[in-house]
């Protein structure tokens, strides 16, 4: 259950973060980084949508279209004209922190449905993978938190 408290204080963090970046400098891509403030918020959605449907595929995964925008090594600058908005990128940031924590808290110590490696980390339960989102969630948070700084 640890795990799932250290995910919703994660997630409530990026949402806190989200909350004060300025809507209409979310597309902005400084100097140095190779995405913006939206890309960043809709692959923390993106990322914990694919890994925890990896740790347990009756975990039902929303806006699948969205992967095309904001998977790993996807840019705005590729991006068709239409994107979701910050409004809807929130709310579903907000909505899946609870399925997450509904569909999860009971399944933590299960084997996950396909195994996850990455680099020298295999993640083989669904706590493990788990905790990896948690940790990418705060990578992406931080940078988030830095872009609305240079931005």
């Amino acid at each position: 259950m640890e795990s799932i408290k250290q995910f919703i204080f994660a997630r409530n963090a990026a949402l806190g973060t989200i909350a004060k970046a300025p809507e209409n400098k979310w597309d902005e891509v400084p100097a140095g980084f190779s995405n913006n403030i939206r890309w960043n918020a809709g692959h923390i959605f993106v990322a914990a949508e694919g890994l925890l449907h990896l740790a347990d595929e009756a975990y039902e995964t929303v806006y699948p279209d969205w992967h095309a925008l904001f998977a790993t090594g996807t840019r705005p600058a590729d991006w068709p004209a239409e994107v979701p908005s910050a409004e809807e990128i929130t709310n579903a940031l907000q909505e899946q922190l609870n399925r997450v924590e509904r569909h999860f808290s009971a399944k933590l110590g299960e084997k996950a449905a396909k195994p996850v490696t990455i680099g020298p980390l295999e993640m083989t339960t669904v706590e493990a993978l788990l905790q990896f989102v948690t940790f990418h969630e705060g990578m992406h948070t931080g940078v988030i938190n830095s872009l609305t700084k240079i931005v």
